[in-house]
C-alpha cells in the first residue's frame, strides 16, 4: 500500500485519516465492563534505513522496552455520550479500534493513571501509550485482534499529538516501540517490506538497565536551537532532520552499516544470542544512532559517555530513538546501580533521573466485569 500522501497530511483532528485494512475488519462489542493496562517504555537504537522514515513507510530497526518508566491506563464501559479519551492520540486509536469493528456507540472511555513524564526524550512515552490504548480497547472488546494484528493496525495509523493538544499529526514509524510491548525481549523489525514486518526477538531475561535523561539545555548544539527556543526532537523539528542530517548519515555510512547487520547483527539473532548481540553495539555505535545523533546532541558529551560506559563494565550503551535519552544495559541488578552512581557522578550536568529496572518485558494487561 502507498501511503506516501501521509507524509502531506499535516495537523488534523483524531478520528480523520484514519487506514483500516478489510482484513482487519470484524464485528465486536464488549465483552468485559472495564481493562487496565500497565505498559514499559520503550528504547530505540537503531534504525534500518532513514530514507524510509517518512511517515507511513517504516524503517524498521532494533529495541527493547524499559521498565525504568511507563503508562498506566484504564479502559471502560460507561454511559453512552460519555466516551473518549483527553489525549488526541488516544482518541485516534479509539476511533480506529470502533471503526475496525464496527462499534458506534461513545460509551468506551480511556483515562491515564500513570504516565511517562520525559516526553520526546527517546522513551518511546507516545508510541507507549497508543499501543496500550489499543491493547486495552482489544481486551475490553474479547480480544478478536492478534498482537500482530494490532502491530500493524498501530503502525499503519501512528500518531502523534500535536502540540496545541487537539490535533495529531503522523508520526516517523518504525513499528518497533509496538513489538517491543507486544512481544517483550530485544526486538528486530526489518525494514524491507512496505511497512516494516516483526521478524523476531531474543530472550532478555537476566538484561537489567539503566535509564537517564537527557537535560537538552546543556546538551543541544546549534543546529536544533535553531529550531527556535525550547525546541526538542519532536514533530517537524525531527521530520526535518530526516532529508538532511539522516539521510546525509546514511550516504556516508550506508554501506558499511549494511554489512554489519547482515554480517554481525543478523547471524546473532538468529543464533538467539542476546549478550553477544548486544557486544556488537559498541561497532554500533560507530555507524548508527549515536553517530545520527551527532551534531544534533554534543558530540563530545556522548563519546565520553560511550567510552565511560563500556569502561565501567556496560554490556552496551548508547542514546535511545531521537534523544535524548541515554541508557546502559548490564547482566545483573549490581552492576545496572554501578552505572547509575557513575552516570550521577560524571554526567550530572547532562543528565538526571538515572533509574534502574528490568529490560525486555512486555505489557500486562487486566479485565473485570
Amino acid at each position: 500500500m502507498n501511503q506516501a500522501w501521509k507524509a502531506k497530511a499535516g495537523q488534523f483532528l483524531p478520528g480523520a485519516n484514519l487506514t483500516v485494512l478489510p482484513h482487519w475488519e470484524r464485528d465486536a462489542v464488549p465483552s468485559y465492563d472495564r481493562a487496565e493496562v500497565s505498559v514499559p517504555g520503550r528504547l530505540h537504537f537503531a534504525v534500518f534505513d532513514f530514507m524510509q522514515m517518512m511517515p507511513g513507510f517504516g524503517g524498521g530497526g532494533l529495541g527493547v522496552s524499559t521498565s525504568t518508566v511507563g503508562h498506566r491506563i484504564t479502559v471502560t464501559k460507561t454511559n453512552n455520550g460519555e466516551g473518549g479519551c483527553d489525549v488526541p492520540s488516544g482518541r485516534h486509536m479509539l476511533e480506529l479500534f470502533k471503526r475496525t469493528v464496527g462499534y458506534a456507540r461513545d460509551d468506551i472511555r480511556v483515562d491515564r493513571l500513570r504516565s511517562i513524564q520525559h516526553q520526546h526524550s527517546g522513551f518511546g512515552s507516545n508510541v507507549s501509550f497508543n499501543t496500550a490504548t489499543l491493547a486495552g480497547l482489544n481486551a475490553l472488546f474479547g480480544s478478536p485482534f492478534s498482537p500482530h494484528d494490532m502491530w500493524e493496525m498501530i503502525t499503519r495509523n501512528y500518531v502523534e499529538t500535536a502540540k496545541d493538544d487537539e490535533h495529531v499529526y503522523f508520526g516517523l514509524e518504525t513499528g518497533v516501540g509496538e513489538a517491543c510491548l507486544f512481544f517483550g525481549g530485544l526486538v528486530w523489525v526489518d525494514e524491507k517490506h512496505g511497512n516494516g514486518r516483526f521478524l523476531g526477538n531474543l530472550s532478555s531475561e537476566n538484561l537489567w538497565v539503566t535509564t537517564a535523561v537527557g537535560n537538552y539545555d546543556t546538551l543541544s548544539t546549534e543546529a536544533l536551537r535553531a529550531h527556535g527556543e525550547g525546541a526538542d526532537m519532536s514533530g517537524t523539528t525531527e521530520a526535518g532532520f530526516v532529508p538532511t542530517h539522516f539521510v546525509e548519515w546514511q550516504k556516508r555510512y550506508g554501506t558499511a552499516w549494511r554489512n554489519f547487520i547482515e554480517q554481525k547483527l543478523r547471524p546473532a539473532l538468529h543464533r538467539n544470542d542476546l549478550f553477544a548481540f548486544l557486544k556488537h553495539g559498541w561497532e554500533l555505535n560507530s555507524m548508527s544512532n549515536m553517530k545520527v545523533l551527532e551534531g544534533i546532541f554534543r558530540t563530545d558529551v556522548m563519546r565520553e559517555f560511550d567510552e565511560t560506559m563500556q569502561r565501567e563494565g556496560a554490556v552496551y550503551a548508547g542514546m535511545s530513538s531521537a534523544g535524548p535519552g541515554f541508557y546502559a544495559f548490564s547482566d545483573c541488578e549490581e552492576k545496572a546501580k554501578h552505572l547509575s552512581a557513575v552516570m550521577l557522578h560524571r554526567f550530572s550536568e547532562f543528565m538526571s533521573e538515572m533509574t534502574v529496572a528490568r529490560a525486555g518485558q512486555k505489557m500486562s494487561i487486566d479485565v473485570a466485569v
